[in-house]
């Protein structure tokens, strides 16, 4: 199962903390804030593929923990060739598309693109993610079928909890940018904070 996020969520997420608290060419800047706390949110995840197994019967968590390794090779080939293609019409363009997650709807702008491109861009981003959301809609009724309420109840828990791991290790980095900018308000570092925890969990 594909379970260690490495570099490239921290580049995802430095990303999406610049374009989401609006600090044009924060970029760089932060992929040193995020990069260790990318450890915590792989031990996050660790921990809830660990309630599974605690929680079904073991044919039942080796299937479920099967399932869950195939959707996320998929998500991640379904992401790679969406930055890949979404990356070259940057380029086209003389501009560099980054760290950005293409299946996140934090993306960087496209008013410097061509409006073929900019229309292109859009178009790739959105099929990616409803190609996404067509896996995991399969994949979740799939396991339905085969698990209780009492199990199902367990294990919507246990994902609540990992993504409250999530926030709680995504708010670090968060409050160290907060000091660095101090124009950022409140409201906007708390968005930003649920925008990140959407994009880890999206990357699990």
């Amino acid at each position: 199962m594909r379970t260690q996020a490495g570099p490239a969520l921290a580049l995802a997420l430095a990303a999406a903390a610049s374009s989401q608290l609006r600090l044009d060419g924060g970029e760089p800047e932060f992929r040193g804030v995020f990069a260790p706390v990318v450890v915590t949110l792989d031990e996050a995840d660790h921990d809830y593929r660990r309630a599974i197994e605690q929680t079904l019967p073991p044919p039942a968590a080796a299937a479920l923990l099967a399932a869950m390794a195939t959707f996320r090779e998929r998500v991640h080939e379904v992401r790679e060739r969406a930055r890949a293609e979404i990356g070259a019409l940057f380029r086209r363009n003389g501009l560099v598309y980054g760290g950005f997650d293409p299946l996140d709807p934090a993306m960087p702008a496209t008013t410097a693109l061509s409006h073929v491109d900019g229309t292109r861009v859009a178009t790739l981003a959105d099929a990616a993610r409803s190609e996404i959301e067509a896996l995991r809609a399969a994949v979740n009724g799939s396991v339905a079928q085969n698990l209780s309420p009492q199990q199902m109840e367990a294990l919507v828990g246990a994902k609540r909890r990992r993504r409250e791991a999530f926030e709680a290790a995504l708010r670090g980095p968060l409050e160290i940018i907060a000091a660095q900018h101090p124009g950022l308000t409140a409201a906007r570092t708390d968005r930003t904070l649920y925008g990140l925890a959407q994009l880890a969990d999206g990357w699990y």
